[in-house]
C-alpha cells in the first residue's frame, strides 16, 4: 500500500508540512505518529532516534512519494 492510498485524506496535510507551512510532528501530532510507523512497519526509513534528523528524512521520504 502506498502513502497516496493510505493516508489520502491526510494528502492537503501532508503537502502542507513538506513545503514547511508548519511542523507535522506540533500541528498533528497523531497523524505525524501514524505516518512515522507507517514508515517503519515498511521498512522505507531507518530511524536514527535524533529526533530533528528524524523528522527531516520523513519529510523528504513524504516530499518524494507524493510527487
Amino acid at each position: 500500500m502506498t502513502l497516496k492510498t493510505k493516508f489520502k485524506r491526510d494528502i492537503h496535510t501532508l503537502r502542507a508540512a513538506v513545503n514547511k507551512e508548519f511542523f507535522l510532528d506540533v500541528t498533528h501530532p497523531k497523524l505525524y505518529k501514524k505516518i512515522k510507523r507507517y514508515y517503519n512497519n515498511e521498512e522505507i526509513i531507518e530511524f536514527t532516534g535524533d529526533h530533528y534528523t528524524d523528522y527531516d528524512i520523513l519529510m523528504e521520504v513524504i516530499s518524494e512519494d507524493l510527487s
